[in-house]
């Protein structure tokens, strides 16, 4: 048996991450030691506020990615310096754009005021530049590159600094000093996806109104949807730093950052599956390359997930030693669930995307944010983080079934895919609350489910030669 392409490519795409979880689990009781949870929750909220990039970009490299798969190689070189272009002004006027209402915040609100605030923004004009770039690649399927680039700009910006913290104490006494490290190691990321674009001659002064027309059609449902996964995957960890505290966004956030490790699995196949799909012309190609990949993943990491559930409490506790407490093991089992569901989500909204059908995933995402809101009130009310937590997962398995349901005429056994999902929550349910005899049921059904239902001819002409 032997692995294709396509294979090939998702790993190497998801390689980034895979070192991530590896450096995390390094970095992190690094961090928390020396830092305390105070700290280290102040740090932590500099990236997470970076996250806005994933609407101040426009998602003008998504949009130019699927382009490039539907014209000639001259037609994409003008496209990718017209993206680039289009990307450095417009980033530019919204950081200005925001740097200026801030100033004009802080006048009324002196509370608001932060410590090298303007180091935020330029982290986040770069940000913006970055996202563009990191897509065209992908684009371009120079997997190795983006993956590279992603390994530099995420990973490594947000765990060198704890190595600054080993051998320069004075580190500790100033956050912004480390954040100020992670932004030197974000712009090297950039400078070198840039000039390898450059050199490989990809850059030229042609200017494309094909791809500003698409940027005009679709950036604005993009961005909008955009919008949506900054305030459901986001917006709790602002309220729980203001109503809670820093002290319990580091409780918060260290099981959810570890969990969410999951999504480079699916971002490494999404990363493929975006210039394969865009790029299929058969309607029958098309449903196998999103089957293959939906239930490839679903049923690997859903397997891969139930496997090691037995072990979790104890590989926490010997991983954070005498930093691990019952809240951290109790949120990481929620949060792999939910990790879980948003990426298999993100699988299906990415799909709509590239069959043009951007206004119908936000459409979806307007309907559940207002049951998210209410879920946010509640846990607001009541400061409890669990209730936060319970509110991400509700969301997630709001959204998968909508918009599994949507395109249920593109899914196989779609009525089964249900009962399995139902069986797949019910199982972690029964493990975050510890009742092992159901636990085990439930998993025996779901694997029983899984040997009779499992795509593996679709699968195999996919990742198999």
């Amino acid at each position: 048996m032997i692995f294709n392409k396509n294979l090939g490519n998702i790993f190497v795409s998801s390689a980034p991450g895979i070192i991530s979880v590896f450096l995390s689990f390094f970095t992190i009781p690094i961090y928390i030691k020396f830092l305390g949870f105070e700290k280290y929750g102040n740090f932590l909220i500099l990236h997470i506020l970076l996250s806005v990039v994933m609407i101040t970009n426009f998602n003008f490299g998504k949009i130019a990615s699927i382009k490039m798969q539907k014209v000639i190689k001259k037609t994409q070189n003008s496209i990718i310096s017209t993206t680039i272009f289009t990307s450095i002004i417009s980033s530019g006027l919204i950081c200005l754009i925001l740097y200026l209402i801030y100033l004009l915040l802080i006048n009324f609100n002196q509370n608001l005021i932060f410590n090298n605030y303007k180091i935020l923004f330029l982290a986040l004009f770069f940000s913006n530049i970055y996202v563009t770039l990191e897509n065209i690649s992908k684009g371009l399927k120079y997997y190795f590159l983006s993956s590279c680039g992603n390994l530099i700009f995420y990973s490594l910006s947000l765990s060198l600094p704890a190595l600054f913290i080993l051998f320069d104490f004075t580190t500790t006494e100033n956050v912004n000093s480390l954040f100020q490290i992670s932004l030197y190691i974000k712009i090297f990321a950039i400078l070198f996806i840039f000039f390898t674009l450059i050199y490989k001659r990809h850059l030229n002064y042609n200017f494309s109104s094909l791809i500003i027309k698409d940027f005009l059609a679709h950036a604005k449902w993009l961005t909008l949807s955009s919008a949506y996964v900054q305030v459901f995957d986001f917006f709790d960890k602002y309220l729980i730093k203001v109503f809670l505290g820093a002290a319990s966004l580091s409780l918060y956030s260290i099981p959810q950052q570890i969990a969410g490790k999951l999504s480079v699995i699916s971002d490494g196949l999404i990363s493929v599956f975006i210039p394969k799909i865009s790029s299929s012309k058969n309607k029958k190609k098309t449903f196998e390359i999103l089957n293959s990949n939906f239930y490839g993943f679903f049923y690997f990491i859903g397997f891969f997930l139930i496997l090691i559930n037995p072990f979790i409490d104890e590989l926490l506790i010997w991983w954070l030693k005498e930093n691990a407490n019952l809240s951290i093991i109790y949120l990481f089992k929620i949060f792999l669930l939910i990790s879980f569901y948003i990426c298999i989500t993100h699988i299906i909204s990415t799909f709509l995307d590239t069959q043009n059908l951007s206004k119908k995933n936000f459409q979806i995402e307007t309907f559940i944010l207002i049951l998210f809101i209410i879920g946010l009130i509640i846990s607001v009310y009541y400061k409890n983080i669990n209730f936060f937590a319970y509110t991400m997962l509700i969301r997630s398995l709001i959204s998968f079934f909508i918009k599994a349901f949507y395109i249920r005429n593109f899914l196989m056994n779609f009525n089964i895919l249900v009962l399995q999902n139902i069986i797949l929550t019910l199982i972690f349910l029964f493990s975050i609350n510890e009742n092992i005899q159901l636990f085990y049921f439930f998993s025996v059904l779901f694997l029983l489910l899984l040997f009779f239902y499992f795509p593996k001819n679709i699968i195999k002409r996919e990742f198999l030669k």
